[in-house]
């Protein structure tokens, strides 16, 4: 089953790779170099509202610069005759002869022969000009400057007008004569010094080309934006014209880039193409393989994991890498292993209780049964005493043994029942705020008779501390642990009861001066029965350091004991 979706899934993926790979193949062929000159086209125009931005802000000649040298677009803004928009880096000022108008700013970008050293050299401040110039409407412009050495030229232009392919638009234009006396010059001094757009000969060549269709139609301006393609040593170029009214006159956007030879690319990539498809192939293959395993790995895992779940065995999860039908498959999978892990957990947490139940009613009976026959023998002996009237005057004495051991046998009965209310794990108690260092206080008190029987001393080294747990059950815990001290310290001897206390946590200690236990007894002592002194010693019942040590689970309490210099120290936390 598994083989069968991976060759399926194979098969399926290999496909679409492969139709893939024909439709970018067709595409390439057919539609890349239309697709190509079109971004071409867009990525002109969003420029040319760039441009204008830039333009407003900063001016013309600097945002020309900044687009051409972010995006390599030859850009610049032209007036309603077809001259670039206030020339700024490149001109001279003029005063014409009889003239009450200002001087004439002429740009020098449109003249042949601008960056020869001798043409600059002889345009000088205080030279002699005459000025040749069509006449278009109210606008004169000028297409020669001679002066005594030299002279420059706009040959679009003149050739337009006087040359032998002269230009029958041209023959309409009245042209004019000036003389007038150069007053400014701002031109740079080499040509490498020159700033864009003055520098890039073939774009100017463009904007000229522009000015004289743009004359030779009277100046009519352009309603609609123009598109033009242009080659140059076999590089073609786009153009876009964009006409923009301002102040009711009609200005345009000129924008040039250059077109990679789309034609070359192709042809090279189809001659590349055999050797492209041939390993493109085999990778389709290889990932075709790789994919359609991919695909199946969940399944494979879902198969992998239920299986395991069937035997029994939640050790392992299912990875959940989409939230597609498949992840919701894999955490619906994960969650019923959970809630069975879970369920079955509990059900042995159960069995165990049981067994656990079980176990303690068992110890219980024996423990009651081994600890009851000693006052049971006593109490027998004693009756048999007064029943056969043996030593009459010892009758007291004989009931008064027997009170004690009902007694004994009493405590240990509710000591034994408590134990075993403690180890089932079903008694939960309540847990309040209380203050330990009464608690200490009562029970010295409750205790103070046995300790003044030994004349103990009794040192309290207590703090005001609030804690958490069940009072009664700590009390007890004390009683224990004080009891045990009383029982082991002899005659005259310190018991110091000690409070440590932190900001989380009080840890209470009640430490005797006496022998120091055993590494062997240090572990048996919290065990029921057990006691350090002799198995025939009948001093307390023999479980009470079991239920303090219960009671101490329950409380989470970390306790424990630990030999002293001079004696026996043992202590809980809450």
């Amino acid at each position: 089953m598994k083989k069968s979706i991976v060759f399926k899934w194979f098969i399926l993926t290999a496909l679409l790779f492969s139709i893939m790979l024909l439709f970018i193949g067709i595409m390439q062929n057919y539609f890349f170099e239309k697709y190509y000159i079109s971004e071409k086209s867009d990525a002109l125009k969003m420029y040319m509202n760039e441009y204008l931005s830039l333009a407003s802000k900063k001016g013309a000649e600097e945002a020309s610069a900044k687009i051409y040298e972010n995006n390599h677009i030859w850009i610049t803004k032209l007036d309603e005759y077809g001259r670039i928009w206030d020339v700024a880096n490149y001109y001279i000022e003029v005063k014409l002869r009889n003239e009450s108008q200002d001087n004439l700013r002429i740009p020098m970008y449109s003249f042949e022969g601008k960056f020869s050293s001798d043409v600059l050299s002889s345009l000088k401040v205080g030279d002699e000009v005459i000025i040749d110039a069509i006449n278009v409407g109210d606008e004169s412009i000028p297409y020669q400057i001679q002066t005594k050495s030299a002279g420059v030229i706009n040959l679009n232009i003149a050739n337009r007008l006087h040359g032998p392919d002269a230009d029958e638009d041209y023959s309409r234009f009245r042209t004019s004569l000036y003389r007038g006396t150069i007053t400014k010059t701002v031109f740079p001094e080499q040509k490498s010094y020159i700033s864009f757009p003055y520098n890039e000969s073939y774009f100017l060549e463009q904007i000229k080309e522009f000015q004289v269709s743009l004359l030779a139609d009277n100046g009519k301006p352009i309603k609609r934006t123009k598109e033009l393609s242009v080659t140059k040593n076999f590089v073609d170029y786009k153009i876009i014209i964009k006409p923009v009214v301002e102040d009711g006159i009609t200005r345009y956007i000129f924008a040039m880039t250059s077109l990679q030879p789309v034609d070359e690319a192709i042809s090279t990539i189809r001659q590349f193409y055999p050797y492209f498809f041939g390993v493109t192939l085999l990778c389709v293959i290889i990932l075709a393989f790789i994919f359609s395993r991919w695909l199946a790995k969940p399944l494979i895992s879902i198969n992998k994991i239920t299986g395991k779940i069937a035997n029994m065995d939640f050790t392992e999860k299912l990875p959940v890498h989409s939230i597609d039908e498949i992840g919701q498959l894999s955490q619906n999978i994960n969650y019923l292993s959970s809630q069975m892990e879970m369920y079955i957990g509990k059900l042995k947490q159960d069995l165990d209780k049981e067994r656990k139940l079980e176990n303690t009613r068992k110890e219980f009976i024996a423990g009651v049964s081994h600890e009851l026959k000693t006052p049971l023998a006593i109490m027998k002996s004693c009756l048999s005493i007064l029943k056969d009237g043996i030593a009459p005057e010892k009758r007291e004495h004989y009931i008064q043994a027997m009170e004690n051991e009902i007694q004994r046998m009493d405590l240990l009965v509710v000591n034994m029942l408590d134990l075993a209310k403690f180890e089932s794990g079903t008694y939960k108690p309540e847990m309040a705020p209380f203050g330990i260092d009464k608690a200490i206080i009562e029970v010295c008190r409750s205790l103070a008779e046995q300790i003044r029987e030994k004349e103990l001393i009794l040192t309290l080294r207590l703090c005001s501390q609030m804690v958490v747990g069940h009072k009664g059950l700590i009390s007890r815990v004390i009683v224990n642990f004080l009891s045990n001290a009383i029982r082991h310290t002899e005659k005259g001897h310190e018991i110091v009861i000690a409070m440590r206390c932190n900001e989380k946590t009080v840890e209470v200690s009640v430490e005797n001066q006496g022998n120091p236990i055993s590494e062997e007894d240090k572990e048996k002592i919290w065990d029921q029965f057990y006691r350090v002194e002799a198995r025939t010693s009948k001093a307390g019942t023999g479980i009470g350091l079991s239920i303090s040590k219960e009671i101490l689970k329950l409380h989470n309490s970390n306790y424990g004991v630990e030999n002293t210099k001079n004696g026996v120290r043992f202590f809980f936390t809450l």
